[in-house]
Protein backbone atom coordinates (compact mmCIF):
# COMPACT_ATOMS: atom_id res chain seq x y z
CA UNK A 1 0.00 0.00 0.00
CA UNK A 2 2.83 2.44 0.82
CA UNK A 3 4.62 1.81 -2.46
CA UNK A 4 1.52 2.07 -4.63
CA UNK A 5 0.41 5.25 -2.85
CA UNK A 6 3.73 6.98 -3.49
CA UNK A 7 3.87 5.96 -7.13
CA UNK A 8 0.30 7.08 -7.71
CA UNK A 9 1.24 10.45 -6.21
CA UNK A 10 3.74 11.06 -9.01
CA UNK A 11 1.17 10.53 -11.75
CA UNK A 12 -1.68 12.15 -9.84
CA UNK A 13 -0.01 15.54 -9.63
CA UNK A 14 0.11 15.57 -13.44
CA UNK A 15 -3.04 13.79 -14.49
CA UNK A 16 -5.63 14.99 -12.02
CA UNK A 17 -8.82 14.28 -13.87
CA UNK A 18 -8.13 10.82 -15.22
CA UNK A 19 -7.54 9.66 -11.66
CA UNK A 20 -10.54 11.42 -10.15
CA UNK A 21 -11.28 8.45 -7.92
CA UNK A 22 -7.78 8.68 -6.46
CA UNK A 23 -7.58 12.41 -5.81
CA UNK A 24 -8.10 12.05 -2.09
CA UNK A 25 -6.52 8.64 -1.51
CA UNK A 26 -3.42 7.91 -3.55
CA UNK A 27 -1.93 11.34 -2.97
CA UNK A 28 -0.99 10.68 0.63
CA UNK A 29 2.70 9.83 0.90
CA UNK A 30 3.32 8.38 4.34
CA UNK A 31 -0.18 7.05 4.93
CA UNK A 32 -1.60 3.59 4.42
CA UNK A 33 -5.15 4.65 3.59
CA UNK A 34 -7.94 2.07 3.44
CA UNK A 35 -9.81 1.94 0.12
CA UNK A 36 -12.98 4.05 -0.23
CA UNK A 37 -16.46 2.62 0.06
CA UNK A 38 -18.15 1.99 -3.28
CA UNK A 39 -21.85 2.05 -3.94
CA UNK A 40 -24.19 2.17 -6.92
CA UNK A 41 -25.89 5.55 -7.25
CA UNK A 42 -28.34 4.59 -9.99
CA UNK A 43 -28.04 6.90 -13.01
CA UNK A 44 -24.79 8.38 -11.59
CA UNK A 45 -23.12 4.98 -11.67
CA UNK A 46 -20.60 3.72 -9.10
CA UNK A 47 -19.38 6.32 -6.59
CA UNK A 48 -16.41 6.28 -4.20
CA UNK A 49 -17.02 7.67 -0.70
CA UNK A 50 -14.45 8.28 2.03
CA UNK A 51 -13.99 10.52 5.06
CA UNK A 52 -11.22 11.70 7.35
CA UNK A 53 -11.31 13.32 10.80
CA UNK A 54 -8.19 14.63 12.55
CA UNK A 55 -6.92 17.29 14.95
CA UNK A 56 -3.62 18.65 16.22
CA UNK A 57 -2.22 19.78 19.54
CA UNK A 58 0.84 22.03 19.35
CA UNK A 59 3.52 23.78 21.37
CA UNK A 60 5.66 26.60 19.96
CA UNK A 61 8.19 29.19 21.02
CA UNK A 62 7.94 32.91 20.23
CA UNK A 63 4.24 33.11 19.34
CA UNK A 64 2.75 36.27 17.89
CA UNK A 65 1.37 39.06 20.13
CA UNK A 66 -2.00 38.64 21.90
CA UNK A 67 -5.06 38.93 19.74
CA UNK A 68 -3.57 36.89 16.90
CA UNK A 69 -5.71 33.79 17.47
CA UNK A 70 -4.01 30.40 17.59
CA UNK A 71 -0.67 31.85 16.61
CA UNK A 72 -0.54 33.94 19.79
CA UNK A 73 -0.48 30.81 21.95
CA UNK A 74 2.46 28.76 23.17
CA UNK A 75 0.10 25.79 23.42
CA UNK A 76 -3.09 25.12 21.50
CA UNK A 77 -5.23 22.74 19.49
CA UNK A 78 -7.06 22.86 16.17
CA UNK A 79 -9.06 20.72 13.78
CA UNK A 80 -7.04 19.74 10.73
CA UNK A 81 -9.60 17.65 8.83
CA UNK A 82 -13.30 16.86 9.02
CA UNK A 83 -13.95 15.95 5.40
CA UNK A 84 -16.22 13.81 3.29
CA UNK A 85 -14.96 12.94 -0.20
CA UNK A 86 -17.22 11.71 -2.99
CA UNK A 87 -16.11 11.07 -6.54
CA UNK A 88 -16.98 9.24 -9.71
CA UNK A 89 -13.90 7.88 -11.49
CA UNK A 90 -15.35 6.02 -14.48
CA UNK A 91 -17.32 6.88 -17.60
CA UNK A 92 -17.36 9.90 -19.87
CA UNK A 93 -18.59 12.29 -17.15
CA UNK A 94 -16.72 12.17 -13.86
CA UNK A 95 -16.64 14.45 -10.81
CA UNK A 96 -14.87 15.06 -7.51
CA UNK A 97 -16.29 16.69 -4.37
CA UNK A 98 -14.59 17.34 -1.04
CA UNK A 99 -16.68 18.97 1.68
CA UNK A 100 -16.18 19.89 5.33
CA UNK A 101 -13.54 21.43 7.58
CA UNK A 102 -9.80 21.52 6.85
CA UNK A 103 -6.62 23.39 7.74
CA UNK A 104 -3.20 24.22 6.28
CA UNK A 105 -0.42 24.01 8.90
CA UNK A 106 2.59 25.74 7.37
CA UNK A 107 6.29 25.86 8.30
CA UNK A 108 7.21 29.15 9.97
CA UNK A 109 3.81 30.73 9.33
CA UNK A 110 0.95 31.61 11.71
CA UNK A 111 -1.44 28.89 12.81
CA UNK A 112 -4.99 29.31 11.56
CA UNK A 113 -8.26 27.73 12.55
CA UNK A 114 -10.31 25.55 10.21
CA UNK A 115 -12.87 28.37 10.02
CA UNK A 116 -10.24 30.67 8.47
CA UNK A 117 -9.52 28.14 5.73
CA UNK A 118 -13.24 27.72 5.07
CA UNK A 119 -13.60 31.50 4.84
CA UNK A 120 -10.90 31.49 2.16
CA UNK A 121 -12.01 28.51 0.06
CA UNK A 122 -15.55 27.68 1.33
CA UNK A 123 -16.63 24.39 2.89
CA UNK A 124 -16.33 22.79 -0.57
CA UNK A 125 -12.60 23.18 -1.32
CA UNK A 126 -12.65 20.78 -4.29
CA UNK A 127 -15.61 20.63 -6.64
CA UNK A 128 -15.09 19.93 -10.31
CA UNK A 129 -16.57 18.07 -13.24
CA UNK A 130 -14.45 16.17 -15.76
CA UNK A 131 -15.13 15.04 -19.31
CA UNK A 132 -12.96 12.00 -20.04
CA UNK A 133 -13.41 10.77 -23.64
CA UNK A 134 -10.41 8.42 -23.41
CA UNK A 135 -7.65 7.44 -21.01
CA UNK A 136 -5.16 9.95 -22.45
CA UNK A 137 -7.26 13.12 -22.50
CA UNK A 138 -9.63 14.96 -20.18
CA UNK A 139 -11.05 18.40 -19.49
CA UNK A 140 -12.03 19.57 -16.01
CA UNK A 141 -13.95 22.65 -14.88
CA UNK A 142 -14.66 23.94 -11.39
CA UNK A 143 -12.64 24.49 -8.23
CA UNK A 144 -9.48 22.41 -8.60
CA UNK A 145 -6.28 21.82 -6.64
CA UNK A 146 -3.27 23.66 -8.04
CA UNK A 147 -0.96 22.19 -10.67
CA UNK A 148 2.01 23.94 -9.08
CA UNK A 149 4.46 22.17 -6.79
CA UNK A 150 4.86 18.74 -5.25
CA UNK A 151 3.41 19.22 -1.77
CA UNK A 152 -0.26 18.39 -1.26
CA UNK A 153 -2.62 21.12 -0.10
CA UNK A 154 -4.51 19.12 2.53
CA UNK A 155 -2.17 17.98 5.28
CA UNK A 156 -2.88 14.27 4.82
CA UNK A 157 -1.48 14.68 1.27
CA UNK A 158 1.95 15.39 2.76
CA UNK A 159 4.90 13.50 4.16
CA UNK A 160 5.09 16.16 6.87
CA UNK A 161 2.26 17.89 8.71
CA UNK A 162 3.41 21.38 7.71
CA UNK A 163 3.76 22.59 4.15
CA UNK A 164 7.31 23.66 3.31
CA UNK A 165 8.59 26.97 1.92
CA UNK A 166 7.89 26.37 -1.80
CA UNK A 167 4.31 25.42 -0.87
CA UNK A 168 3.87 28.65 1.11
CA UNK A 169 3.77 30.82 -2.01
CA UNK A 170 1.95 28.36 -4.28
CA UNK A 171 -1.82 28.62 -4.76
CA UNK A 172 -3.90 26.00 -2.95
CA UNK A 173 -7.09 25.94 -5.02
CA UNK A 174 -8.13 27.85 -8.11
CA UNK A 175 -11.33 28.12 -10.10
CA UNK A 176 -11.09 27.55 -13.82
CA UNK A 177 -10.71 25.10 -16.71
CA UNK A 178 -7.98 22.50 -16.98
CA UNK A 179 -6.92 20.28 -19.91
CA UNK A 180 -4.89 17.10 -19.34
CA UNK A 181 -3.07 14.95 -21.89
CA UNK A 182 -0.61 12.06 -21.71
CA UNK A 183 1.45 10.23 -24.33
CA UNK A 184 3.79 7.49 -23.19
CA UNK A 185 6.11 8.79 -20.45
CA UNK A 186 5.01 12.41 -20.94
CA UNK A 187 2.02 13.97 -19.19
CA UNK A 188 0.91 17.57 -19.43
CA UNK A 189 -1.79 19.78 -17.89
CA UNK A 190 -2.71 23.36 -18.77
CA UNK A 191 -5.14 25.54 -16.82
CA UNK A 192 -6.86 28.93 -17.22
CA UNK A 193 -7.84 30.00 -13.70
CA UNK A 194 -8.17 32.73 -11.08
CA UNK A 195 -4.77 32.13 -9.46
CA UNK A 196 -4.90 32.71 -5.71
CA UNK A 197 -8.69 32.56 -5.60
CA UNK A 198 -8.94 36.16 -6.82
CA UNK A 199 -12.15 35.61 -8.81
CA UNK A 200 -10.38 37.27 -11.76
CA UNK A 201 -9.69 34.72 -14.50
CA UNK A 202 -6.40 35.90 -15.94
CA UNK A 203 -3.82 33.30 -14.83
CA UNK A 204 -2.36 30.53 -16.98
CA UNK A 205 -0.62 27.63 -15.24
CA UNK A 206 0.89 24.41 -16.52
CA UNK A 207 2.63 21.22 -15.48
CA UNK A 208 4.79 18.86 -17.55
CA UNK A 209 6.05 15.53 -16.19
CA UNK A 210 8.40 12.97 -17.69
CA UNK A 211 8.18 9.56 -16.02
CA UNK A 212 11.60 7.98 -16.47
CA UNK A 213 10.53 4.66 -14.97
CA UNK A 214 8.14 3.53 -12.19
CA UNK A 215 10.53 4.90 -9.55
CA UNK A 216 11.79 8.14 -11.11
CA UNK A 217 10.12 11.21 -12.60
CA UNK A 218 10.85 14.88 -13.17
CA UNK A 219 8.28 17.70 -13.36
CA UNK A 220 8.34 21.31 -14.55
CA UNK A 221 5.64 23.85 -13.69
CA UNK A 222 4.93 27.51 -14.32
CA UNK A 223 2.22 30.15 -13.89
CA UNK A 224 1.76 33.76 -14.89
CA UNK A 225 -0.81 36.55 -14.93
CA UNK A 226 -1.88 37.65 -18.41
CA UNK A 227 -2.77 41.11 -17.07
CA UNK A 228 -2.87 42.32 -13.49
CA UNK A 229 -5.15 41.81 -10.50
CA UNK A 230 -6.22 44.62 -8.14
CA UNK A 231 -4.98 48.17 -7.64
CA UNK A 232 -2.60 50.02 -5.34
CA UNK A 233 -5.50 50.77 -2.98
CA UNK A 234 -6.30 47.05 -2.80
CA UNK A 235 -2.68 46.27 -1.96
CA UNK A 236 -2.58 48.93 0.75
CA UNK A 237 -5.76 47.67 2.38
CA UNK A 238 -4.39 44.12 2.45
CA UNK A 239 -0.83 44.98 3.42
CA UNK A 240 -1.04 43.40 6.86
CA UNK A 241 -3.28 40.73 8.32
CA UNK A 242 -4.58 40.90 11.89
CA UNK A 243 -1.63 38.93 13.25
CA UNK A 244 0.90 41.37 11.83
CA UNK A 245 2.05 39.20 8.93
CA UNK A 246 1.96 40.51 5.37
CA UNK A 247 -1.00 39.30 3.34
CA UNK A 248 0.75 38.68 0.02
CA UNK A 249 -2.15 37.25 -1.99
CA UNK A 250 -2.27 40.20 -4.41
CA UNK A 251 1.51 40.16 -4.75
CA UNK A 252 1.38 36.47 -5.64
CA UNK A 253 -1.47 37.02 -8.11
CA UNK A 254 0.63 39.56 -10.00
CA UNK A 255 3.78 37.44 -10.10
CA UNK A 256 5.27 34.76 -12.31
CA UNK A 257 6.10 31.39 -10.74
CA UNK A 258 8.48 28.75 -12.10
CA UNK A 259 9.62 25.51 -10.54
CA UNK A 260 10.73 21.95 -10.94
CA UNK A 261 10.95 18.83 -8.80
CA UNK A 262 12.36 15.34 -9.11
CA UNK A 263 10.87 12.32 -7.34
CA UNK A 264 12.44 8.99 -6.53
CA UNK A 265 9.99 6.48 -5.06
CA UNK A 266 11.47 3.12 -4.11
CA UNK A 267 10.20 0.23 -2.07
CA UNK A 268 11.11 1.70 1.32
CA UNK A 269 12.27 5.23 0.54
CA UNK A 270 11.01 8.27 -1.34
CA UNK A 271 12.73 11.63 -1.80
CA UNK A 272 11.79 14.84 -3.65
CA UNK A 273 13.99 17.90 -4.13
CA UNK A 274 12.19 21.00 -5.44
CA UNK A 275 13.37 24.45 -6.48
CA UNK A 276 11.10 27.40 -7.22
CA UNK A 277 11.43 31.00 -8.39
CA UNK A 278 8.80 33.76 -8.07
CA UNK A 279 9.24 37.06 -9.89
CA UNK A 280 7.11 40.18 -9.32
CA UNK A 281 7.60 42.81 -12.04
CA UNK A 282 7.14 46.53 -11.66
CA UNK A 283 3.46 47.36 -11.79
CA UNK A 284 2.01 50.83 -12.40
CA UNK A 285 -1.36 49.74 -11.01
CA UNK A 286 0.35 49.14 -7.66
CA UNK A 287 2.66 52.14 -7.89
CA UNK A 288 5.77 49.93 -7.75
CA UNK A 289 8.96 50.96 -9.52
CA UNK A 290 11.09 48.02 -8.44
CA UNK A 291 10.77 44.34 -9.27
CA UNK A 292 11.27 41.68 -6.60
CA UNK A 293 11.81 37.94 -6.39
CA UNK A 294 11.89 34.92 -4.12
CA UNK A 295 13.90 31.71 -4.46
CA UNK A 296 12.75 28.75 -2.39
CA UNK A 297 13.91 25.15 -2.29
CA UNK A 298 13.32 21.96 -0.35
CA UNK A 299 14.39 18.35 0.00
CA UNK A 300 11.67 16.19 1.56
CA UNK A 301 12.04 12.46 2.10
CA UNK A 302 10.32 9.57 3.86
CA UNK A 303 11.60 6.15 4.92
CA UNK A 304 9.08 3.35 5.42
CA UNK A 305 10.27 1.19 8.31
CA UNK A 306 7.33 -1.24 8.34
CA UNK A 307 3.78 -1.26 6.99
CA UNK A 308 2.78 0.71 10.10
CA UNK A 309 5.76 2.98 10.76
CA UNK A 310 7.46 5.64 8.65
CA UNK A 311 9.63 8.67 9.31
CA UNK A 312 9.75 11.79 7.14
CA UNK A 313 12.10 14.74 7.16
CA UNK A 314 12.55 18.00 5.32
CA UNK A 315 15.05 20.82 4.79
CA UNK A 316 13.66 24.07 3.36
CA UNK A 317 15.26 27.38 2.38
CA UNK A 318 13.94 30.66 0.97
CA UNK A 319 15.43 34.03 0.08
CA UNK A 320 13.54 37.21 -0.88
CA UNK A 321 15.14 40.07 -2.76
CA UNK A 322 14.60 42.96 -5.17
CA UNK A 323 16.14 44.48 -8.29
CA UNK A 324 17.34 48.09 -8.42
CA UNK A 325 16.10 51.01 -6.37
CA UNK A 326 12.56 52.23 -5.82
CA UNK A 327 9.31 51.01 -4.33
CA UNK A 328 8.61 47.26 -4.31
CA UNK A 329 5.20 45.60 -3.97
CA UNK A 330 6.35 43.10 -1.37
CA UNK A 331 7.61 43.29 2.18
CA UNK A 332 9.12 39.85 1.79
CA UNK A 333 7.09 37.02 0.30
CA UNK A 334 6.92 35.16 3.60
CA UNK A 335 6.24 38.22 5.73
CA UNK A 336 9.75 38.38 7.22
CA UNK A 337 10.69 41.63 5.47
CA UNK A 338 12.48 42.61 2.24
CA UNK A 339 15.80 40.84 1.70
CA UNK A 340 15.05 38.26 4.38
CA UNK A 341 15.88 34.56 4.22
CA UNK A 342 14.79 31.52 6.21
CA UNK A 343 16.02 28.01 6.88
CA UNK A 344 13.54 25.38 8.06
CA UNK A 345 13.86 21.80 9.33
CA UNK A 346 11.15 19.17 9.95
CA UNK A 347 11.12 15.59 11.20
CA UNK A 348 7.90 13.56 11.39
CA UNK A 349 7.50 9.96 12.60
CA UNK A 350 4.14 8.45 11.62
CA UNK A 351 2.17 5.40 12.78
CA UNK A 352 -0.81 4.02 10.87
CA UNK A 353 -3.07 1.04 11.58
CA UNK A 354 -5.79 0.51 8.98
CA UNK A 355 -7.84 3.71 9.22
CA UNK A 356 -6.10 5.15 12.32
CA UNK A 357 -3.03 7.40 12.22
CA UNK A 358 -0.91 9.39 14.64
CA UNK A 359 2.21 11.44 13.95
CA UNK A 360 4.38 13.98 15.68
CA UNK A 361 6.37 16.73 13.99
CA UNK A 362 9.24 18.74 15.39
CA UNK A 363 10.15 21.76 13.26
CA UNK A 364 12.57 24.67 13.50
CA UNK A 365 12.86 27.91 11.51
CA UNK A 366 15.78 30.37 11.60
CA UNK A 367 15.62 33.83 9.96
CA UNK A 368 18.41 36.10 8.73
CA UNK A 369 18.30 39.71 7.47
CA UNK A 370 14.72 39.92 8.71
CA UNK A 371 12.63 42.85 9.94
CA UNK A 372 9.50 40.88 10.96
CA UNK A 373 10.50 37.96 13.15
CA UNK A 374 8.72 35.72 15.65
CA UNK A 375 6.98 36.75 18.86
CA UNK A 376 6.72 40.00 20.77
CA UNK A 377 10.53 40.27 20.89
CA UNK A 378 10.95 39.91 17.11
CA UNK A 379 13.10 36.80 17.48
CA UNK A 380 14.88 35.01 14.59
CA UNK A 381 13.99 31.48 15.75
CA UNK A 382 10.88 29.39 16.26
CA UNK A 383 10.54 25.78 17.47
CA UNK A 384 7.31 23.82 17.10
CA UNK A 385 6.06 20.43 18.11
CA UNK A 386 2.80 19.27 16.53
CA UNK A 387 0.95 16.08 17.42
CA UNK A 388 -1.74 15.03 14.95
CA UNK A 389 -4.09 12.08 15.25
CA UNK A 390 -7.19 10.97 13.40
CA UNK A 391 -8.87 8.25 11.39
CA UNK A 392 -10.32 7.43 8.01
CA UNK A 393 -13.86 6.16 7.65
Amino acid sequence: MFVSNRRNLIMLSVFLSLGVGCVTTSQAAGFSIPPPLKFNAGPLGELNVQGVASAIGFAQTNPSPPGAGLNSKNFGAAITNGLIMINKSSGLIQFNLIAGAYNFPNLGQPFNSASNAINDFTALPEAYLSIVPDKNFSVSIGQLPTLLGYTGTLDFNRMNIEGGFPWTIQPSYSRGVQVNYSAGPLSASLSWNDGYFSNRYNVISGLLTYTIDPENSVSLYAAGNTGHTGTVSDLSSLAFSKNGYVDSSLVYDNSDLYGMYYTYSGKHFTVTPEVQYMYTPTNAAFGTTQSSFDISAMIHAAYYLTKNWSIAGGIDYEKSGSHGEGSAATNGYFGYGPGSSALGLMITPTYTDNGYFIRDELSYVHLTNYSNGFGVDNRPDQFRDILETGFWF
